[in-house]
């Protein structure tokens, strides 16, 4: 019964993201991005739920995987699609590939889990909440009315581009869990995000998260004890 709220959280993700992904072919963007972060504090919460009822099991790891492939696949596909006006054109061509690799990541995820009864806390590749963000920040940020047209799809469908690659190559990113302090802080500014300081929180984001881009697997290279 103890594993009951873990996945009543996951499943609380479902109906977040599906209303996220109707919230963005409505047009509201907003609203999706928002939708999108509130799921991605609860990706953060079922897992400490599972571990503080000592409930971690390899089906409720493979439950939060389907679910993350909505919350920070599919969604976020939705709302970048009409972000930058897709039509059947060049980005509809790029945003495929977030797609395939995106359940390329979840596929493999799922094997090396599947037979694993202890949470398995270094996986290849980076999270697919960094594609899912790049969306959301550049509607938090109004990259549309900062950038010419032309120059802001360009910049949202090359981070997408980016961001979705780097999810299936064999490079170890760590977990926030790794860093002391990290993890609750991270997640209670995006609780405050769209809310607010939401464009200064947003900044900060996208500087941070191209930080641990770039420097994340020289991280992942030091033993623990090195790891501040």
């Amino acid at each position: 019964m103890t594993s009951l709220a873990a996945h009543a959280v996951t499943a609380g993700r479902v109906v977040l993201g599906a209303a996220a992904v109707i919230a963005a072919l409505d047009g509201s963007l907003t609203a999706s991005a928002t939708l999108i972060t509130v799921c991605a504090v609860l990706d953060g919460l079922d897992g400490k739920v599972a571990r503080w009822f000592v409930a971690a099991s390899p089906f409720g790891a493979l439950f939060d995987y389907f679910c993350d492939y909505l919350c920070f696949i599919v969604a976020p596909w939705s709302l970048t699609r009409v972000l930058v006006q897709a039509d059947g054109d060049v980005a509809d061509a790029i945003l495929i590939v977030p797609l395939v690799t995106g359940a390329a990541r979840y596929a493999r995820s799922s094997v090396i889990v599947a037979g694993r009864d202890d949470e398995v806390r270094d996986l290849p590749g980076l999270a697919t909440m960094f594609f899912a963000f790049v969306g959301v920040l550049a509607v938090f940020l109004d990259v549309r009315g900062a950038f010419a047209p032309a120059a802001a799809t360009a910049i949202v469908l090359g981070m997408s581009l980016a961001m979705s690659i780097l999810m299936i190559v064999p490079i170890r990113y760590p977990k926030l869990t790794a860093f002391r302090g990290v993890s609750p802080t991270v997640l209670a500014l995006l609780v405050a995000m769209p809310i607010v300081g939401t464009r200064m929180i947003a900044a900060a984001a996208v500087v941070i998260g191209l930080a641990y881009v770039i420097g994340g697997p020289l991280l992942a290279r030091m033993k623990p004890a090195e790891v501040p």
